[in-house]
């Protein structure tokens, strides 16, 4: 009987998404209704609305074919002092488990208000607790996310390029279930869009979490450059935030990774017709092992044996333009129970 270990899932039904964007209720362009409506006319079946420092629901425009997840992005902000295009920041997506949840976690509202008066009625928020001070650190960013898990968010966190993160932070994180691998409004305004070594380093630091692709839509130039791809039985809210903890999906900017398996020694990747495809892992996989062209044309299928220092493989699909489609994280007792012959590494952190 062969050992096959399913790393991507494979039941259940993809549903395509944009899990970063911003409306008319915050500093986008577009109503709720409008990004609906853009969103489903290119195939996709979820948004999510996560407009700065305001949680709104739009449970009014969900059905049976269309999720918008109740959603919420938080800024946190260093270097005060220095005008904004020079500070560093951290912004985090707050996603509720509950499609009607209206209470944020905590609140700074003379932040919130001197950050973005011109743009949110904050007489819509609803807050719990007493008004908090955001700090810029790791330790201040973790208390951020501990309260969001508390009260019923998943977390993700986003553009680290653009918000000129560091090592000595994110690799302290602790609580995310995923951080943006990419981000179309990053490219737009200059900054890497794409950061797959940073998600290596946070991997390395100890972290489980999963990467994402997203569009962070504010207008028309930030339309559908990155997607998420969920797998799950059905497109029910609660079904999918699940898919979403657990990382049942993979980010994209274009190709489609249809299979990713683990069996008789080998992972085995099936595609959309990719110019490569490799593997990753937490040190330096010997590329002869570990990438798969093709001689002419395109290839959409590839194996890989598992070698002795793989404590995580991680799969990265890339298209003949250039965009790549990126798995999570899959560490080694979820393909084998053969021990690794190398130390564990994966507790990495600077600073």
């Amino acid at each position: 009987m062969p050992d096959r270990r399913v790393l991507l899932p494979d039941s259940g039904n993809w549903y395509k998404a944009n899990l970063h964007c911003h409306s008319t209720i915050s500093d986008g362009q577009y109503t709720p209704e409008e990004v609906r409506k853009l969103y489903e006319d290119r195939g996709y079946s979820i948004v999510a609305m996560t407009d700065h420092e305001i949680l709104v629901p739009h449970t009014d425009l969900c059905d049976e074919r269309f999720l918008m997840l109740t959603s919420y992005e938080v800024h946190v902000s260093a270097d005060n002092e220095l005008p904004f295009p020079l500070r560093r920041l951290s912004h985090l997506n707050f996603y509720a488990r509950d499609p009607y949840q209206r209470k944020m976690p905590f609140f700074n509202l003379k932040e919130s208000l001197e950050l973005f008066k011109d743009y949110v009625d904050f007489s819509q928020a609803e807050f719990y607790g007493p008004e908090i001070e955001k700090e810029y650190s790791a330790e201040g960013i973790n208390r951020l996310i501990a309260l969001g898990r508390e009260h019923g968010f998943i977390v993700c966190w986003n553009h680290p390029t653009w918000s000129m993160e560091d090592a000595s932070v994110y690799t302290h994180l602790k609580g995310l279930f995923a951080m943006e691998i990419f981000n179309t409004g990053s490219r737009v305004t200059g900054y890497e869009a794409y950061c797959p070594y940073i998600y290596d380093e946070m991997l390395r630091s100890g972290q489980r979490l999963s990467p994402i692709a997203a569009d962070d839509m504010h207008g028309p130039r930030e339309l559908y450059g990155g997607f998420t791809m969920i797998r799950a039985a059905s497109l029910e809210y609660g079904g999918i935030i699940n898919a979403m903890e657990k990382g049942d999906f993979y980010a994209s900017q274009g190709p489609l990774i249809h299979g990713f398996s683990f069996e008789d020694g080998l992972f085995k990747v099936d595609c959309s017709p990719a110019k490569m495809i490799f593997l990753t892992n937490s040190g330096r996989r010997n590329w002869r092992k570990s990438l798969k062209t093709a001689e002419t044309g395109l290839v959409t299928h590839a194996e890989f044996p598992l070698l002795p220092e793989d404590l995580y493989v991680r799969l990265t699909v890339v298209d003949e333009a250039g965009r790549s489609a990126n798995t999570r994280a899959y560490f080694r007792e979820e393909f084998t129970d053969t021990p690794a012959a190398v130390p564990d590494i994966l507790h990495r952190t600077i600073g």
